[in-house]
Parts: structure tokens; C-alpha cells; sequence
């Protein structure tokens, strides 16, 4: 089970959320609260969009396979970039050979000529079964930017040609047709193929200017037999905490209230003390946008 981080907002120092809080996101890597049993040991990503650099629209992307609790380049890294959006991404996989740990399956993904980038906390079950018949519901300048064997790359192939346009800023409304699309595709797919087993896909979507996250499971409860200790099983947790800055405040880290110009989603509170944060209900989209420096929030079910 993955571990997903998403901020958008003022400007913060990216250490005070990857390194700081009690239940940071890079101490998350080795010691989430709602995944005690799986380390993440696949590769960290993040993407972040911080007004001062050269090309502001454009993000930072930093990828790697090495653990990020011992990534010394990271550590630097984030205690200079200040961003006003971040999304960042811890892989974990079972402990199998079959896996392929590499940069290319780091997520998140972010095609060339796009700004979008999507990160996902899950897994389809049976995805070999069904991937080739996905290809027909992909855009040819997409297939070519495939280049790893995870099913999230072939997701995010998915949402970016569902839409219009994906280097400029799609509206909230289109955001969601086309994230309700993706998912309405994959599911046809799996019918056809006759998948009934249990396959969470809680997606985080931004192109700087908003964040769009999904707590979604295809067939909750079908397990396949071997299913003892499988993490994707589960049914993935999303919280999210909003208002004027995230940061050090009365001895903890915390959200100041006052405002909503500042929000984060995440797979789990950056704190152990969660009373400021609220859960995701199950089966939802959530959407934050950022309009004249406040965050608009849009929640709504996901009834395909």
C-alpha cells in the first residue's frame, strides 16, 4: 500500500510537511499509523510547483527508487524549495520477485508536454488480463509515453485522453468527467473480462492549480484465495485538513485556522493527533481548487 501526500496553498518550506510532523510522510515510509504491517520500499517521487523558480508554471519532479528516510539529496532538497503545490508519493509493493522496482514505475506520472500529474495508492487485481483492451480507450501520443509496467502509468494514460486539454487548466466540471470516465472505462473493461476482485484505486490528480483525489475500491469484498496478507485489501484511508497555513503552532504542527487558503490530502494525518483533520468518506471525489489565493472545496460521490 502506497503512502500519498498533497498540498496546495501558500507557499511552505517542503521539509515542515515530508520531515517534520510527528507522522511525517517520509516516516510514513517505515511506520504508518493505518499500515503497520508493510514497509514502503519502492521508490519516492514528488512533484512541486514553487512560484520563485525559473518557469514557475512548470513543477519541480524528483523521482527515485533509493528509501527516502536515507535520502540525503531529498533531505537537502527540501529545506530550500518552498511550494505552493506539492504532490509526492511513497511505493510500495508485495514482497514478491515479480515485482519490478525501477524509476520509470516512480510515480508521480507526468507525460512531456502535459502538466498533470497523477500518483496512485493501489493496485488492479488481474490488471495483465486486462490492460490490452484499455489500449483502445488511449490516445496515440499517450501509448508512446508508456514506459513502465505499473497499472497506475496506464491509468494516467486513461484520464489524459479523456480531456481536451491537458497542458492548460481544465475546469472543475471537465476535471470530473474525466476522472469518472477513467473509472467507468476500467470497470467496463473488468466486466468484460469478468475481474470481480477487490482493487482500490484512490487516485491524487494536480497541475498546480488544483488537487483532485478519489477513495475508490472496484468489487470491495471479493478476495481472491491466496488473499492472507495482501495490504491492497484494505480499504485505503484519505483524510484531508484545510485553512490559512499548515505549520508550527502552540508545540505541534497543525493547520491555523482563520482562512481556507491552504489544504492538504493525504493517505493519513502528517500528525498523530488526527482531531483537525476529516476523513474522506468512502466512494468520493474530492476536489480543491485555488481561485484568488482561497481553496474551494468540491466533494462528490462517486455512483458509477
Amino acid at each position: 500500500m502506497c503512502r500519498i501526500l498533497s498540498y496546495l496553498g501558500e507557499p511552505i518550506i517542503a521539509e515542515d510537511l515530508l520531515y517534520k510532523p510527528d507522522n511525517s510522510f517520509i516516516k510514513q515510509s517505515y511506520h504508518p499509523i493505518f499500515m503497520s504491517h508493510l514497509l514502503n520500499l519502492a521508490g519516492f517521487g514528488m512533484v512541486a510547483w514553487d512560484i520563485a523558480s525559473h518557469q514557475a508554471k512548470l513543477p519541480y519532479i524528483y523521482k527515485t527508487t533509493q528509501l527516502p528516510f536515507y535520502d540525503e539529496n531529498l533531505g537537502n532538497l527540501a529545506t530550500k524549495i518552498t511550494p505552493y503545490c506539492l504532490l509526492a508519493h511513497i511505493r510500495g509493493v508485495s514482497y514478491t520477485d515479480t515485482q519490478v522496482v525501477s524509476d520509470q514505475n516512480v510515480h508521480p506520472f507526468i507525460f512531456r508536454g502535459t502538466n498533470l500529474a497523477l500518483a496512485h495508492n493501489g493496485v488492479l487485481f488481474e490488471f495483465s488480463q486486462m490492460k490490452f483492451d484499455l489500449l483502445e480507450y488511449i490516445k496515440e501520443e499517450y501509448k508512446a509515453c508508456i514506459r513502465g509496467t505499473t497499472d497506475s502509468e496506464w491509468i494516467y494514460a486513461i484520464l489524459l485522453s479523456q480531456l481536451s486539454q491537458t497542458s492548460g487548466e481544465p475546469s472543475v466540471e471537465d476535471l470530473s468527467k474525466a476522472i469518472l470516465e477513467t473509472l467507468k472505462i476500467i470497470q467496463m473493461v473488468r466486466r468484460k473480462r469478468n475481474i470481480v476482485l477487490n482493487s482500490p484505486v484512490n487516485l491524487f490528480i494536480t497541475n498546480g492549480k488544483f488537487i483532485a483525489a478519489t477513495r475508490f475500491v472496484f468489487d470491495y469484498g471479493w478476495y481472491p484465495s491466496d488473499a492472507h496478507g495482501l495490504a491492497h485489501l484494505t480499504y485505503h484511508s484519505l483524510w484531508y485538513t484545510f485553512g490559512e497555513r499548515y505549520g508550527y503552532y502552540d508545540k505541534e504542527y497543525k493547520m491555523k485556522g482563520g482562512g481556507k487558503s491552504s489544504i492538504i490530502i493525504a493517505s493519513e494525518p502528517l500528525t498523530h493527533d488526527s482531531t483537525t483533520w476529516i476523513e474522506v468518506p468512502e466512494y468520493s471525489l474530492l476536489i480543491a481548487h485555488l481561485e484568488d489565493k482561497n481553496v474551494k472545496i468540491f466533494s462528490h460521490d462517486i455512483n458509477l
